[in-house]
C-alpha cells in the first residue's frame, strides 16, 4: 500500500483507517468500567486497555505502512523510512476512561515531516468521529468550522484543564469546561463549539490527530506566549514548553493577554 508516493496522502485508504480507528474503540469499551489504573513514570494514569489500544493500531498501521514510523504514547518511537509518521493515542481522557466518564477517545495523527497532513479522532462511547483528510474538517461526515464571530460574552464557552483553577487567572465574562480530553476540547473549538480552549502543556500524541482537523477548520494553536509550537520537539516525548492556546486567530488574539499562568 505504501512506496513511490508523489502526495504523502495519495496512498491512504480512509475508508480502511476509519473502520481501524473504531475497531481500536471497540477495545477500549470491552474494558470501560472494568479497569484498574496504574501510575506511570510521569504519575499519569494508564490501563491495560491503553496498551492494548495501542498493540492493535501499531499492528493495524505497520502492516498497511510498512515504510512509515510510529510514535505512540504508551511504545515511544518506531523509526521509517517515507517521511511519515503515524502518531498514535490509545486512550485521550485516560483519566475520565478510568473514572466511568464520557469524554474520552482514540487519536491517530499522521505528520509528513513533522506537519500535520491528516488525522482522526473518535469518541466511541459519544458515536462522535472527527476526521482531516487534510483539506477538510467533518464531525460525523458534516463539515465543521470554529468560531468565527469575534463576539464573547456570558455565554461563550472556553475549553479548560481540570486544573485550571490552579495554575491560572483568567479574565473571561463566559463559561469555562474541562471535559477531560485535549483532544475533544480541540475538536469542540474546531466545530466552533468552544471559542478557544485553555489545553495546558500537551504532548505530541495529545494534539497530532486533531491538529488536522482544527487548521482545516480555520483554527490554530500557538504557545500562550504567542510562539508558534514546533511539533518535531515533542518528538522525543516531552511536553509542550509552556501552556497551549487553541481558537480561530482572533480568538488566540483575545484570550492571549486575559490568561495569566499563576502556578507551574
Amino acid at each position: 500500500m505504501n512506496g513511490g508516493q508523489v502526495h504523502p496522502l495519495n496512498d491512504l485508504d480512509f475508508e480502511w483507517l476509519e473502520q481501524v480507528v473504531r475497531s481500536a474503540g471497540e477495545i477500549a469499551l470491552r474494558h470501560y468500567r472494568r479497569v484498574t489504573t496504574s501510575r506511570k513514570a510521569d504519575r499519569t494514569v494508564v490501563t491495560v486497555a491503553d496498551h492494548e489500544v495501542e498493540d492493535y493500531l501499531r499492528r493495524a498501521l505497520s502492516e498497511a505502512y510498512p515504510t512509515d514510523g510510529l510514535l505512540g504514547e504508551e511504545q515511544g518511537t518506531q523509526s521509517g523510512q517515507s517521511g511519515r509518521v503515524w502518531v498514535i493515542d490509545p486512550i485521550d481522557g485516560t483519566a475520565a476512561y478510568a473514572a466511568g466518564l464520557p469524554v474520552w477517545g482514540v487519536s491517530v495523527g499522521l505528520l509528513q515531516d513533522w506537519e500535520p497532513v491528516a488525522g482522526i479522532f473518535y469518541l466511541p462511547l459519544l458515536d462522535e468521529f472527527y476526521l482531516s483528510h487534510g483539506h477538510d474538517a467533518l464531525f460525523n461526515g458534516q463539515a465543521i468550522q470554529v468560531d468565527d464571530s469575534h463576539h464573547i460574552d456570558d455565554q461563550s464557552y472556553l475549553c479548560v484543564t481540570s486544573a485550571a483553577h490552579r495554575k491560572y487567572r483568567i479574565d473571561f465574562i463566559g463559561k469555562t469546561r474541562a471535559m477531560g480530553s485535549t483532544a475533544a476540547n480541540i475538536c469542540y473549538v474546531a466545530r466552533g463549539t468552544a471559542v478557544a480552549a485553555l489545553v495546558g502543556r500537551p504532548s505530541l500524541w495529545d494534539i497530532a490527530g486533531v491538529l488536522p482537523v482544527l487548521r482545516a477548520a480555520g483554527g490554530d494553536l500557538c504557545c500562550l506566549s504567542g510562539h508558534p509550537l514546533d511539533l518535531e520537539a515533542l518528538a522525543d516525548g516531552h511536553k509542550c514548553p509552556e501552556p497551549v492556546l487553541v481558537g480561530a486567530p482572533w480568538a488566540l488574539d483575545y484570550f492571549a493577554p486575559r490568561i495569566e499562568v499563576i502556578h507551574k
